[in-house]
């Protein structure tokens, strides 16, 4: 059984599901920490690219979050709440 925990929530693969991800992977915590720094650097192009006149491709990751920090950004949650009344 492994247990995998974002922050304070956390999920459990049986025996069974981490050996049949091993089979497709050599470390499934390397492979999950690669699928969420993959997300944030897309995230991260994209809002660069739709609330600046930077172009995030020739931004480095420190630059790009200096940028990201004084922006006001609104969370899934918040849009849909927004987007239900």
């Amino acid at each position: 059984m492994l247990t995998i925990r974002v922050g304070d929530k956390s999920f459990i693969l049986t025996d069974e599901e981490e050996k049949a991800l091993l089979t497709d992977m050599e470390d499934i915590y390397l492979w999950v920490k690669n699928l969420v720094e993959n997300k944030v650097r897309q995230v991260i192009d994209r809002i660069i690219e739709e609330q600046t006149e930077y172009n995030p491709r020739k931004l480095t990751p420190e630059r790009k979050r200096e940028i990201i920090a004084p922006l006001k950004l609104k969370t899934v949650a918040e849009k849909n709440r927004e987007n239900n009344r």
